[in-house]
């Protein structure tokens, strides 16, 4: 991934305004892919300068990134041997869908309080590309659609502590699902997805909630069936 366009360290604002990432949180970004993706497996030993080189970035934002990356789980960190990408654990995850039931169910009364009208055709577009990725049953496209929508859905609550908590309980979901979803329940979650967006579109809290306990049902169920199964990749 090197060639990512620093050239002489400077970084273009963007266009629609938004403050411009910083070079460790597009090492993070990167790294976090790279793990969730299994690029980096579990158990991979890597050194800073080895990740710096592949992302054309320097020891500062690999560091940086790197620490943020050991506060989720995603790695420990060896002085003087390197960085270690620690293994997908799954009685970790059930602990975390305990803790992410309650913290959708807030989301999604803060969006269907101060979400937009604009906000609400996004989300809506989103449930659309999941339902795509689901049916074409393309894995890569079905986990970058779903990571857009976890995000936009978030953004439309209007609250900066659930951005910040919700970041990291989905980034530790991605790395699960990607390693242990089978391809055949994508067309069930998207569904599920769906209606739980549709509800909250139409600002039907009893609806998205129902949505939600269906959601983290189903979850719970495939989480159960997956200490039973080797990793799907």
């Amino acid at each position: 991934m090197a060639g990512l366009g620093f050239a002489g360290g400077g970084q273009v604002p963007p266009e629609d305004g938004r403050r411009p990432r910083s070079l460790a949180e597009t090492a993070y970004d990167a790294i976090e892919q790279m793990i969730i993706s299994r690029r980096l497996a579990p158990g991979a030993m890597v050194s800073e300068g080895e990740l710096g080189a592949e992302l054309g970035l320097g020891r500062t934002p690999v560091r940086e990134a790197l620490a943020r990356l050991k506060t989720i789980g995603f790695v420990e960190v060896h002085p003087r041997r390197g960085v270690l990408v620690t293994q997908v654990d799954v009685i970790k995850h059930l602990e975390l869908l305990e803790v992410r039931r309650p913290l959708d169910e807030t989301v999604a009364r803060c969006v269907i309080a101060r979400g937009t009208a604009e906000d609400m055709a996004h989300l809506l577009d989103q449930a659309a590309g999941l339902r795509s990725a689901a049916e074409a049953r393309d894995r890569e496209a079905y986990f970058r659609t779903k990571r857009g929508l976890h995000e936009a859905l978030v953004g439309a609550a209007y609250n900066a502590t659930l951005t910040g908590t919700m970041a990291a309980l989905h980034a530790q979901s991605r790395r699960f699902w990607y390693t242990y979803e089978p391809t055949a329940s994508f067309l069930d979650c998207a569904g599920i997805h769906g209606a739980i967006l549709s509800g909250i579109a139409a600002r039907d809290e009893a609806a998205a909630l129902a949505g939600i306990g269906t959601l983290f049902d189903f979850l719970d169920r495939m989480t159960r069936r997956a200490l039973d199964r080797r990793p799907l990749v």
